[in-house]
């Protein structure tokens, strides 16, 4: 039992790093099996669903993993400004220990696929939960839309310096928006 648990882990995590470096596209059930080395057969097993419920298990346990780290942040006394720092760390670190091959998994599919019915939610709700993570306890009622907003501004900068950063091979981006951003959110 152990083996066929640790065979499926592989699988969604092989299928988590290959939306960072090729995208929906690229996470083909081939090259997760490529990736992984499991048994072709192993897919029906694992996933019924297919590469939908692979696609979709692979996100959620990328997002997760951010939203946790976050989170977690959070709860331990960190500001808004410096949970946003942190994932600028977090993705930087990424950007270099692959060489400038993996970015970020949520992004891929809002760019690739933001109107499948599985991933588009899933994507969508990962984006809300860091945005979350990113207000400060508590926020009053008045100020949280302003507070929202200036979270996913936030985000959707460091998307785009990702995806800027992949492209320069330079994490420079990152460090732009980081010295933009974190600004904003410490107010």
């Amino acid at each position: 039992m152990g083996a066929r648990r640790d065979t499926r882990a592989r699988m969604v995590t092989g299928a988590a790093m290959l939306l960072r470096e090729k995208g929906v596209r690229g996470t083909t059930v081939g090259a997760v099996l490529e990736r992984t080395g499991g048994p072709r057969g192993s897919v029906g097993f694992h996933f019924p669903g297919g590469r939908t419920q692979l696609l979709t298990e692979a996100l959620r346990e990328a997002g997760d993993g951010v939203t946790t780290h976050l989170q977690e942040r959070a709860k331990g006394g960190a500001s808004p400004a410096e949970v946003f720092a942190s994932l600028c760390d977090h993705y930087t670190r990424q950007l270099e220990s692959s060489d400038f091959v993996a970015g970020c998994p949520v992004w891929a599919v809002v760019q690739e696929a933001p109107d499948d019915p599985d991933l588009g939610p899933l994507a969508r709700a990962i984006v809300e939960d860091w945005a979350a993570a990113l207000l400060p306890p508590p926020v009053e009622v008045a100020q949280r839309p302003s507070r929202r907003n200036l979270a996913i501004y936030a985000i959707a900068s460091l998307e785009g310096a990702i995806t800027l950063a992949r492209l320069q091979r330079s994490t420079l981006p990152i460090e732009l928006v980081r010295g933009q951003a974190t600004p904003l959110l410490a107010t």
